[in-house]
């Protein structure tokens, strides 16, 4: 039995070259990995070392190969690898599989044999892009696909040229520039189409209705500040964060620099115990928001309300599983996008009005909101037993309340008396974002020595006091500002803008009344932005956008889309239909007759002119904009294929020139063929003389008839 013979690597044509435009792609793609958390960074250091280790060799000349024994022996000592990462790397699946993704594409690329192993060594380039793509949830990877495309698409070019060359290896072996990209301007040109045909294909391709990749890792919320609990000893971290949490766009309804949803409500807590608000219980009435219903966000008995704005909040990791909403909201719905991944959305709300989330969150989700003129009021008083009623004993604190009320009577008049409290709170005291750490008593240390502090601290010590005069209280934290956006009606609320009030229970008459027991120069408020700030506002605008329209983009969004095209097609019909109806009330006359032969004719002329424009061919030879000899070949393929052969425009000149001989125009073929190699492959310009030669050629063999 004859023993198979072994491929020579070094017949491979452009083995050098492909072998580098490979491995630029495969060291480009896995780079957002390792700003996702879907790929540690020592793991990407250590793959892209050895893939430059690799590339320096191969552009220093010593392309390595290495034998199947090598590349067996290396597989079975990564089965160890694979388990100890498995074992001990966190068990996540995604992170194995794209070890063995890098492994793979490293071991592939260094022992490229065969034509069909760049095939493999492409395909493994575009798994790590689609995994990068894949587990990227940021805007910014719009960036990092645009930077890529113009590196990969000419890369692409080459390849595609390359190919072609390869299956005649005698036209180019002696005319280095062969290997060159003959044009820069159809590669560019080509890029652009393919980012024009991307939209519609992504508008209009068929939605799911959940994501293929679940469980992406969350932002990081070390620093938002937000938690389950409130702790006196926060410095207020939150409010030095520039970091955007919420998009409160205005659907309809009047844009104002003071609108009052912009007091948006996050947590309420009742339960203080050794210096820190605990967890609220979470008990209370399940809810759900489900398609096409719409969930109350009113507190019970506070009566009905007439909208004034329609809301659309877009928001970012809070670090906590609560709904926030503005204080004037009247109801929500949820966005298309958390029904589609969803279904049903499920809340539970207690009876201080916080929405706990029974899930987790995704990265950035969007439910809309019905809002009033001005805030709820809940009328539910508080039980004999609610937490807010708990009273931690304080000398101090009684002795601070009965002071400063000045004789106001906290059972008779519990609203004036609350009122007293906060006026003097916030208009002696001061407000501190950098305060030392407090010591066993901060409430009292505060109100005694310390007077100063930040939202946190004031709204503590104003809710521990009412409650030692027998007022029932609440710590509420959420937002109370924003910013302005500079192009449009919308505003973007930062970690600058978190806040915490204290909601006082005010006696059947009031209800839970709101206080703010901060100095004004601590309460947030909402913002214009400058020209220069609104340059950063738009990248911050740009997340949430893509969040919305790109990442959440869903089956109801194309409905909605297709139900604004079909009106604004039934538009145009109507009022094309008004003209025509119009025109022939007025065609007795014979000026608008002659006004209709004209407007027929110029249409008619327009449409002839640009046909025309579009087969005219470059000199005569039926393409437009390429030079004379390429025109000629382009033109000599698409005529044979019309007598049978199966060319394609990709297809080796080589190729060309047998369908040719085998149909019987080879003498006539080979000139045009030639001419076509000496203009793209050898940079030799056309003349005139031989551009009207290729012409004759061409209409010679279109008046022959085919052979055979």
């Amino acid at each position: 039995m004859a023993k198979r013979a072994r491929p020579d690597p070094d017949l491979l044509p452009f083995r050098r070259e492909r072998i580098l435009a490979a491995g630029t792609l495969l060291a480009l793609g896995p780079i957002p990995l390792a700003f996702g958390d879907s790929l540690q960074l020592p793991v990407l250091l250590a793959y892209l070392a050895a893939l430059g280790v690799l590339l320096g060799f191969v552009r220093a000349g010593k392309v390595p190969c290495l034998a199947d024994r090598w590349l067996n022996l290396a597989g079975l000592a990564y089965f160890l690898l694979f388990w100890f990462g498995f074992r001990f790397g966190g068990r996540s699946l995604l992170k194995t599989a794209l070890h063995i993704l890098l492994f793979t594409a490293v071991l592939k690329l260094a022992s490229i044999k065969r034509e069909r192993d760049f095939s493999v060594a492409l395909t493994l380039a575009v798994f790590l892009l689609v995994a990068s793509m894949a587990t990227s949830t940021h805007a910014s990877i719009l960036l990092f696909l645009a930077a890529y495309a113009a590196v990969a698409w000419p890369l692409f070019s080459r390849w595609a040229l390359w190919r072609d060359l390869a299956a005649a290896p005698d036209e180019w072996r002696g005319d280095e520039r062969a290997r060159e990209l003959p044009s820069r301007r159809s590669v560019v040109a080509s890029l652009a189409a393919s980012f024009v045909l991307a939209v519609p294909m992504f508008v209009l391709l068929p939605r799911l209705k959940s994501s293929y990749i679940q469980g992406l890792p969350g932002g990081d919320t070390a620093d938002t500040g937000f938690s389950d609990t409130v702790d006196t000893n926060l410095y207020g971290k939150l409010r030095q964060s520039g970091k955007v949490f919420l998009r409160v766009a205005v659907e309809s309804g009047p844009v104002t620099d003071d609108p009052p949803f912009l007091k948006i409500r996050l947590v309420a807590h009742t339960r203080f115990a050794g210096g820190v608000w605990k967890k609220p219980a979470g008990h209370g009435r399940v809810l759900a928001m489900r398609e096409g219903t719409r969930l109350p966000l009113r507190p019970p008995g506070s009566g009905s309300s007439e909208p004034l704005h329609r809301l659309s909040f877009e928001i970012a990791p809070l670090g906590v599983r609560f709904l926030p909403y503005p204080v004037t909201a009247i109801s929500g719905e949820a966005s298309p996008e958390l029904i589609r991944r969803y279904g049903v959305v499920p809340l539970v709300r207690d009876g201080d009005g916080n929405f706990h989330l029974t899930f987790e969150p995704p990265r950035l989700f969007r439910f809309e909101v019905l809002s009033g003129p001005k805030a709820a009021v809940d009328l539910v008083p508080p039980s004999d037993r609610d937490p807010s009623r708990e009273a931690m004993g304080s000398g101090i604190l009684r002795s601070f309340g009965r002071d400063v009320a000045g004789g106001v009577d906290p059972a008779a008049s519990p609203f004036l008396f609350a009122t007293r409290i906060a006026d003097h709170l916030a208009s002696r005291f001061f407000y501190s974002l950098d305060s030392p750490r407090w010591g066993p008593n901060p409430v009292e240390e505060f109100l005694t020595r310390r007077k100063s502090g930040h939202c946190e601290t004031f709204a503590t010590a104003m809710a521990l006091v009412l409650r030692e005069h027998g007022i029932p209280t609440r710590l509420v934290t959420g937002f109370a500002g924003g910013e302005r956006g500079p192009f449009g009606s919308y505003y973007l609320v930062r970690g600058l803008d978190a806040h915490a009030w204290v909601e006082a229970w005010c006696g059947p008459g009031y209800g839970w009344i709101a206080f703010d027991p901060t100095p004004p120069s601590g309460r947030p408020g909402v913002t214009r932005v400058s020209l220069v700030r609104s340059a950063g506002q738009m990248f911050e605008n740009l997340e949430f956008l893509y969040g919305r329209y790109v990442l959440g983009f869903a089956q109801a969004d194309q409905a909605s889309l297709a139900q604004t095209v079909r009106e604004g097609v039934e538009a145009v019909s109507a009022a094309a239909a008004r003209a025509v109806r119009l025109l022939r009330s007025s065609a007795g006359s014979a000026r608008w007759r002659v006004a209709l032969l004209l407007i027929g004719v110029a249409v008619a002329a327009a449409v002839v002119l640009f046909l025309r424009r579009r087969t005219w061919s470059v000199r005569g030879l039926g393409t437009r904009g390429l030079p004379p000899a390429s025109a000629a070949y382009r033109t000599l393929q698409r005529a044979l294929r019309r007598r049978g052969a199966d060319l394609t425009p990709a297809s080796a000149p080589a190729e060309t020139l047998a369908s040719a001989d085998r149909l019987g125009a080879g003498p006539i073929s080979r000139e045009i063929v030639g001419a076509y190699v000496a203009e793209s492959f050898g940079g030799r310009p056309t003349p005139e003389a031989e551009a009207a030669r290729l012409g004759g050629l061409l209409k010679e063999l279109r008046a022959r008839r085919p052979s055979g």
